[in-house]
């Protein structure tokens, strides 16, 4: 994981697998956003649906959730991670 920005509440970054991994298990320390670049991704969630996602693919999943990731490699993903900031569209601004 390499994250390429931080700070006011979000974070973005890539994660990239080149060779093939077991299973990763990960809860998403706030809602993670995420668009695969490269490969493929079976998310297992936790007592919900289970995602396909392919190169091309975006999800958008909330704080809290436990999940498996299975990767075909080579795997690339661009994410960003918020921290329960209220979002915000431009005729909502203060």
């Amino acid at each position: 994981m390499h994250v390429l920005c931080g700070g006011h509440g979000a974070q973005s970054g890539l994660s990239r697998f080149t060779e093939s991994t077991e299973p990763v298990r990960w809860t998403l320390p706030g809602r993670e956003t995420l668009l695969v670049l490269e490969g493929a991704a079976r998310i297992e969630i936790d007592d919900g649906p289970v995602l396909e996602l392919t190169a091309g693919d975006m999800a958008s999943l909330p704080a809290g959730t436990s999940t498996t990731w299975y990767l075909t490699t080579p795997f690339r993903e661009f994410w960003v991670i918020t921290e329960g900031l209220p979002v915000r569209s431009a005729d909502q601004a203060p």
